[in-house]
């Protein structure tokens, strides 16, 4: 993990809850700043200023006063930011007139002094009132409770700590204009240049004892500031991964919380998921130990000794079914499955059937679980019946994934997702809508009907998915691009394909857990396109990136090269030894992947000059489609076919045998063309 940084996560690992009180509220640089604009806004809204002439000639709409509120609500709630980040938030909302006085009246706290500081605080003040006819903002709503809190803050400093607040706001704004103060030293130097650059002059206005620091303000977060700022960060990851914070700042974040926060057992948990992000196990598995930690410490602090031994084993099957799901996100398969057992003891001793639930879906994920597909029906209207629309969601995605890579008919597959997605609709899920929608879309691929695939891909990226402004944008939306910009690039529209690549490269950055699904189409794309312009340079350096990214589409495409450079020998060593590799019982490989290694064989001999070889390994691939109703390489397979007929001078046998199927193959014709 290289963006990690070992200093970065020391101080999650202190456990001293017991000796630690929690921080109380303090007075802050940026919290002054949302103070001055809250007074400020009031004076526009209810009377004159009494120091400033304000003349609005468009007064506030409104909509105008609204998004202003909404974002003096996000200031008061969010974590502290510098000037900098103050004003990207606040430049495009507020009116410039009121912008001018909230900047003009800052300017004066960062050069005036003590008193200047202590005149806004004090005036801020006044806005609050018991008498609502002279009161502007009512001391119990939200904003009274703000002020209120600031006051005491404020009252509650020492004569020297108002002066540190007040030198460490001139650097604060100094940080957030920096323009202004290089105006300022050209001023000085000018003056310095008059007498001579005397030592006086240098040292006054060159010369700073305090380095400007731009987020001197930033390392404080109260309680309610830290709730607020793991909620809203935990939202965007389940939602929008883009939008949460890169994994260095969000982990920065978290030890500053911790360390005034050091009981919110919340961190913790945000800083699994945030090690989950960038595969770090050790880090990921400390967190996850230490939010359960303290979660238990909070229920002996609290006094509830009746239900402490309930409560505890709460704690301790969800610590294990969630210690299970790390460890099949690292691919360690035998201690996820002790977590497991020990999450389902647990959970039958108590009689958890929602814990049970869950341990049903790990299970299915390992592929341990053997019942038939009734008992499965079975848990799934036991999750409906315990309010679990997702898990039952899952359930029936499994099955439909079971049964549609089996030989079972697709259109009882495809009735599953059905089922799922009227219950994605019943309950608002848009992650797990999408998800549907992708893996039908995958099933429709599957069995060879692209154009339904494409039109699933499309219903993902048409979804209205938004959640308080936010649209869904999660691993469905980028397989769905991934999945058209195969579908453009398969055509010979390169361009397009890579338009569409570089609409996920920006939705999903490659500091995001699912750039790798973006980053391997797009290797795919490319070994196909230099392949075909015998680049055979690039075609090998996008092998090699593929095999880090997606090792079987690697396996499958090596040959393929091998073949173009005029290995041949090598080229059928591969292929046959990947060829036994898809015949073994648990080798995981589906059918799909089987029959694309029999055509690329078939392909082979019949390049080779090798006809008759080939015939074994084409009617290998029809019999294996067939039974699996894989209609895209039943078609392929039935094309070759044909064409080792044509050559061994059989034309008419050939022609009736594309007659027969001259639908499927008609429709087929570019991807045979291409492949031949």
């Amino acid at each position: 993990m290289s963006s990690y940084d070992a200093r970065d996560v020391t101080d999650l690992y202190i456990f001293n809850s017991g000796t630690r009180q929690q921080s109380s509220e303090r007075l802050t640089t940026h919290k002054v700043s949302v103070l001055v604009l809250i007074y400020e806004y009031y004076e526009l809204c209810g009377r004159q200023n009494k120091l400033y002439s304000v003349d609005l000639t468009c007064p506030l709409s409104d909509r105008q006063k609204g998004e202003l509120m909404l974002l003096i609500l996000d200031l008061v709630l969010g974590p502290d930011v510098d000037l900098k980040g103050l004003r990207a938030q606040i430049d495009h909302v507020i009116d410039p007139v009121i912008l001018k006085v909230v900047y003009d009246r800052l300017h004066s706290i960062a050069t005036n002094g003590v008193k200047s500081f202590s005149d806004n605080i004090e005036l801020v003040t006044i806005l609050l009132s018991t008498n609502n006819e002279d009161g502007m903002i009512r001391r119990e709503s939200v904003l009274g409770v703000y002020i209120r809190r600031m006051e005491l803050a404020y009252y509650e400093m020492s004569f020297s700590q108002v002066v540190e607040m007040c030198n460490k706001f001139k650097r604060y704004y100094e940080a957030g204009f920096p323009e202004a103060k290089e105006e300022e030293e050209k001023v000085a130097c000018r003056k310095s240049s008059l007498v001579g650059f005397s030592e006086t002059g240098l040292s006054m206005s060159l010369l700073d004892e305090h380095p400007v620091t731009e987020a001197s303000s930033a390392n404080f977060f109260s309680k309610k500031q830290a709730e607020y700022f793991l909620a809203n960060q935990a939202l965007m990851l389940s939602h929008d991964e883009g939008k949460a914070l890169p994994p260095d700042q969000l982990q920065q974040r978290l030890s500053s919380i911790l360390s005034d926060n050091p009981d919110l057992a919340e961190a913790h948990f945000l800083s699994y998921i945030n090690s989950l992000r960038v595969k770090e196990y050790c880090t990921a598995m400390n967190s996850l130990y230490h939010y359960f930690d303290r979660k238990a410490s909070m229920l002996v602090e609290s006094g509830q000794n009746k239900k402490k031994g309930v409560q505890d084993e709460v704690a301790m099957r969800y610590a294990a079914l969630n210690l299970a799901s790390l460890q099949f996100r690292f691919g360690n398969k035998e201690p996820c499955r002790a977590a497991l057992r020990e999450a389902i003891r647990l959970a039958q001793e108590s009689n958890d059937q929602i814990c049970l639930q869950h341990a049903l879906v790990w299970l299915n994920l390992l592929g341990e679980n053997h019942t038939g597909v009734t008992q499965l029906e079975r848990s799934i209207k036991k999750t409906i019946d315990l309010s679990l629309p997702k898990l039952a969601v899952l359930g029936l995605h499994w099955i439909s994934k079971g049964l549609g890579t089996g030989t079972e008919l697709p259109a009882r597959v495809i009735d599953y997702f059905t089922q799922s997605n009227l219950i994605n609709c019943m309950n608002s899920n848009y992650g797990m809508m999408c998800t549907g929608c992708v893996q039908r879309a995958a099933m429709w691929h599957y069995y060879g009907k692209r154009e339904l695939c494409s039109l699933d891909n499309q219903i993902v990226l048409n979804l209205n998915t938004s959640l308080n402004g936010v649209y869904y944008n999660g691993q469905a939306v980028c397989i769905a691009l991934c999945n058209l910009a195969q579908h453009h690039a398969d055509v010979g529209e390169y361009a397009a394909a890579f338009e569409i690549l570089g609409q996920a490269r920006l939705r999903f950055p490659c500091h995001t857990s699912h750039s790798e699904i973006w980053q391997s189409c797009q290797q795919r794309i490319n070994f196909t396109r230099s392949l075909n312009n015998r680049k055979f340079n690039e075609a090998e350096q996008s092998l090699i990136d593929l095999e880090a990214l997606d090792e079987p589409e690697a396996k499958i495409r090596k040959p393929l090269l091998l073949k173009e450079k005029g290995h041949v020998t090598e080229a059928f060593s591969c292929l046959n030894l990947l060829l036994s590799e898809c015949d073994k019982e648990k080798s995981g490989y589906y059918a799909d992947y089987r029959c694309r290694v029999l055509l690329e064989l078939a392909a082979l001999y019949i390049a080779t000059g090798n006809c008759s070889a080939a015939v074994i390994h084409i009617t290998d691939c029809i019999a294996h489609a067939k039974k699996h109703y894989l209609e895209l390489y039943e078609g392929l397979g039935t094309a070759y076919l044909a064409f080792v007929q044509l050559s061994m001078n059989l034309p008419n046998q050939g022609l009736q045998l594309i007659e027969s199927q001259l639908t499927l193959t008609a429709y087929l014709f570019l991807d045979i063309t291409c492949s031949i």
